[in-house]
């Protein structure tokens, strides 16, 4: 890179220690690291030309870099929660929809318009049931990853080499 303000996005005029990231560099930076394993740690290295060197620099963008991470960690976090939350109120219409539908066959005479209604219910309590599934198991699990990559890049060694 040819100076630190390179890593950051030139784009947004905020301080550096809370700037946004380059979206090429994140981009970058999370295809390369799919490539390791998540149960080993990262290390992000950039190389500065000799003459812009500055160490002061070098610690404000080191912590604006964690900084970005660390909120873009909590971000996912809270989507993660929101993730969760849906599935439980899935799951408890799932299981409402679905008694309701059972018992209802048992206790309403059967006619086209009851037989219609209670069938309407049950489907619909398994399609609750398969978003839960979906949100649980799908989705969720793509953004615990997610999560689990910028907390790796959150904990992740800085350095800053001369080129």
């Amino acid at each position: 890179m040819d100076d630190y303000t390179d890593i950051f996005n030139g784009w947004d005029p905020s301080p550096v220690r809370r700037r946004d990231l380059d979206p090429d560099l994140v981009d970058f930076l999370e295809q390369c690291a799919s490539d390791i394993p998540v149960e080993f740690p990262v290390e992000l290295q950039f190389y500065v030309p000799d003459a812009k060197c500055d160490k002061d620099k070098e610690t404000r963008t080191i912590e604006g870099i964690k900084n970005n991470f660390s909120f873009t960690a909590h971000f996912i976090g809270k989507e993660l929660e929101e993730i969760r939350r849906k599935v439980l109120r899935y799951a408890i219409a799932s299981l409402a929809f679905l008694s309701i539908g059972y018992i209802s066959r048992h206790y309403v005479d059967p006619n086209m318009f009851t037989t219609i209604l209670t069938e309407g219910i049950s489907i619909g309590g398994w399609v609750f049931l398969w978003e839960a599934f979906s949100l649980s198991f799908f989705s969720g699990q793509e953004i615990h990853n997610r999560l689990k990559g910028y907390r790796r890049f959150q904990e992740s060694k800085i350095t800053f080499n001369r080129s």
